[in-house]
């Protein structure tokens, strides 16, 4: 072998293996989740990785991961701040939690609440150079970002350290990825629809796409990123999300509703879902012990911000039901059926055969646990895209949703009824379950196969063609088409005009 094929096959072999990869979520523990789980497999094929925490408590992530297998591959970084940046994030974070819960909720209101969100933690992601430094001197293959409303900071900085990014995240805007204009079959987050719409949800739809962006670009002030470069004053940071060579979304068609993809956009859903693991001892006892059958109940983080009078109200309904409930609460209790944990082994637990039903506010890598494991799963949405997430559980009839303001006890007690006593329900969720892990790769690694094969030859050669607004609607093709039809229109009458005009004045000279 030469010398320079042998320099060739080390180049090909170094870009695949021991890369280094950078993982930067928002600050939530779910977000960081989605992103963990695509480094941990990344960690198994021999990259090194490191996770950029910003106003997070990490433990709450990392902790589901192996990450001390991998102690010399794997890096946590979290920067240095003032006490009070924390502190803000918190009080805001609570903020929105009673934002939620108030019956008086308005897009205004949340919207006044991102703001201050999204500038505390872009302020806090910039603000320690040393660290910002650190990493650049790290000198890293390529990025993985978090993409949600206000993220851009992030890519911001990986575009200051000079690494090409990659976008995850449950939920990504089709302007951001190239997508196809598709708002007759892909319901708009915001929306209520299917993808199966009348001409006015169409229209309606169609007109959320295009004005929820413009929405939040006039409500959420933008970012100077100036203060991490002078080369970065005035970038759009929607422009560097969609230079990411790749963008890999936490869903799959045979839930999300099929749409037409460009092939750097990878559906990856059920990124947080697995085999699952052992349960402790006296979870494996409680759950053995319950043979009727147990129903799990967590809200994740939103938990902290639930009325009593709320808490109550399930609290009432779970009582009346004849199998144990296991409930996440902060607290550690028993009443009656009802066991109430801090904690909960949320994947493991769904993959007992004893587990009935999942009762959850539907947020993604819930959903899809429940999806994997087969249990069906009972909607409580509040924010986000739990709306639409509960629509799709109701289309597919592999679960309900309970509205937890207007339900009373007895229709709250009802639903869940019907849903444990429905064989269809169950017999629907199974062959979800199927289809999702009927796979050659499990959705993590088939993330981190998408992003070895972009470190490996970039992604130009999958990336869509850049267009314009006007072309993107087809607004220059229909317009086109109407002036051609207008001139065609217009020539006809006016021959028509002309022969009858002509065949009146023959009658007429015949007459005279």
């Amino acid at each position: 072998m030469s010398l320079s094929t042998f320099l060739l096959l080390t180049t090909f072999v170094s870009c695949c293996h021991g890369a280094k990869i950078l993982l930067m979520p928002t600050p939530t523990t779910s977000h960081c989740l989605e992103i963990m789980s695509i480094g941990q497999a990344l960690l198994k094929r021999g990259h090194d990785v490191t996770l950029f925490a910003v106003l997070s408590d990490p433990k709450s992530c990392i902790g589901r991961f192996d990450t001390e297998a991998f102690k010399e591959q794997f890096t946590l970084i979290v920067p240095d701040l003032d006490p009070s940046m924390q502190k803000a994030h918190d009080d805001i974070m609570a903020t929105a939690g009673k934002i939620i819960f108030n019956r008086d909720y308005k897009w205004k209101m949340f919207l006044n609440i991102m703001k201050p969100m999204i500038h505390n933690h872009c302020s806090a992601a910039m603000k320690d150079r040393v660290v910002l430094e650190r990493l650049k001197k790290d000198k890293y293959d390529i990025a993985l970002v978090a993409r949600m409303p206000g993220s851009e900071c992030l890519f911001a900085i990986a575009a200051y350290l000079g690494v090409p990014t990659v976008a995850v995240y449950s939920y990504l805007d089709p302007r951001d990825t190239g997508m196809p204009l598709q708002s007759n079959t892909i319901p708009h987050i915001t929306s209520s629809f299917t993808n199966d719409m009348t001409f006015p949800e169409r229209f309606l739809n169609t007109l959320s796409s295009f004005v929820t962006p413009l929405v939040f670009k006039v409500f959420i002030q933008s970012i100077d990123y100036s203060v991490l470069d002078k080369k970065l004053e005035g970038v759009d940071g929607s422009d560097l999300v969609k230079r990411s060579l790749l963008f890999i979304e936490n869903s799959d068609y045979i839930i999300d509703y099929p749409k037409a993809v460009f092939p750097n956009f990878v559906q990856c859903g059920g990124l947080t879902a697995s085999p699952a693991n052992p349960l402790s001892a006296e979870m494996k006892r409680y759950m053995d012990a319950a043979t009727d059958g147990v129903v799990l109940v967590t809200f994740g983080s939103l938990i902290k911000g639930f009325p009593s009078s709320l808490i109550e109200k399930l609290m009432s309904a779970f009582g009346r039901l004849k199998y144990q409930v296991l409930f996440k609460q902060d607290k550690e209790e028993i009443r009656g059926n009802i066991k109430s944990m801090k904690w909960i082994q949320q994947n493991d637990i769904l993959g007992h055969p004893n587990t009935k039903v999942f009762i959850s506010h539907c947020g993604k890598n819930g959903f899809w646990e429940a999806v994997y494991h087969g249990v069906p799963i009972i909607c409580m949405p509040i924010h986000a895209e739990t709306f639409t997430t509960a629509i799709k559980v109701k289309k597919y009839n592999i679960g309900s949703r309970i509205e937890i303001f207007d339900d009373s006890v007895d229709d709250l007690f009802e639903k869940i009824r019907q849903v444990l006593e429905s064989t269809v329900i169950r017999q629907n969720m199974k062959r979800m379950s199927s289809l999702l892990r009927d796979r050659p790769e499990k959705p993590a690694d088939r993330a981190a196969s998408a992003v070895e094969h972009v470190l490996k030859y970039g992604g130009d050669h999958m990336r869509p063609p850049s267009v314009s607004f006007v072309s993107y609607i087809y607004a220059d093709v229909w317009v086109t088409i109407a002036v051609i039809v207008g001139v065609i229109t217009t020539a006809v009458v006016w021959i028509c005009r002309k022969c009858c005009c002509k065949g009146q004045t023959d009658r007429k000279r015949k007459t005279e």
